[in-house]
């Protein structure tokens, strides 16, 4: 356990060297969360409705910077929280927080898996923000990417160069990289688009071609990539 822990620690400090100090300055006050929910066919419509519920809550904690409800463009029933908090301290609070503890358990009712949750850190690129979120036809698009660990640090200048070539693609309104905690080989590309043209057109761009190509060697698990349809933000 302790050589695994070591193990870890050195992939955390190749990837965030990948990146330079400028990126680990940035993220470290805030928490980001990214949240997989799977709820049972004939229980979506109660289940958004309780999510709804989760993020007004969320709205009216302190310490709450971004808390996105969206809908799994192609399984209505499957859906993600993407959360942003000023710190880890505050994400915590909310997590304990007695109104936060009612709607777990009816959350769980509902839900044909466990709750899939997924701390993160800011590596690159930006993050969405509530003025970009006013037209129905945005694409929301949260992509896992699982590095086999060993090539954490050929992988994560990789990385780097396709969020910064993306964040210049026609109809991109925000591009992310994320780092998972504790497992520094497991990243999450967070982007949004005006619209789904938008996003056709950057998946066929070259650079998007050849990052694909470049990083295939270097995966654990197949490539992650789901849409979304923002229901509350």
């Amino acid at each position: 356990m302790f050589i695994k822990r070591l193990l870890f620690m050195f992939l955390l400090i190749a990837v965030l060297s990948s990146f330079g100090g400028r990126a680990l300055a940035q993220a470290a006050p805030q928490q980001f969360v990214v949240t997989y929910v799977e709820f049972k066919p004939a229980d979506t419509k109660a289940g958004a409705r309780l999510l709804e519920e989760l993020a007004e809550r969320a709205e009216a904690s302190s310490g709450v910077v971004n808390f996105d409800v969206l809908q799994q463009t192609d399984r209505p029933n499957f859906f993600a929280l993407f959360e942003v908090w000023t710190s880890a301290q505050a994400f915590s609070d909310f997590q304990s927080s007695s109104a936060t503890q009612a709607i777990l358990p009816q959350l769980t009712n509902l839900l044909e898996a466990p709750l899939d949750e997924r701390l993160a850190n800011l590596l690159a690129g930006t993050v969405p923000t509530h003025s970009q979120h006013a037209e129905a036809r945005q694409i929301f698009v949260i992509t896992h990417v699982d590095s086999d660990p060993q090539f954490v640090p050929q992988i994560g200048p990789l990385l780097d160069t396709f969020v910064n070539d993306s964040l210049s693609d026609s109809g991109v309104q925000s591009f992310a990289l994320l780092s998972q905690t504790p497992t520094p080989n497991h990243f999450q590309l967070v982007e949004t688009f005006a619209d789904r043209q938008s996003f056709d057109a950057h998946v066929s761009a070259q650079h998007t071609v050849d990052f694909r190509n470049s990083t295939t060697g270097f995966l654990g698990a197949p490539y992650d990539e789901r849409l979304y349809q923002f229901v509350k933000q």
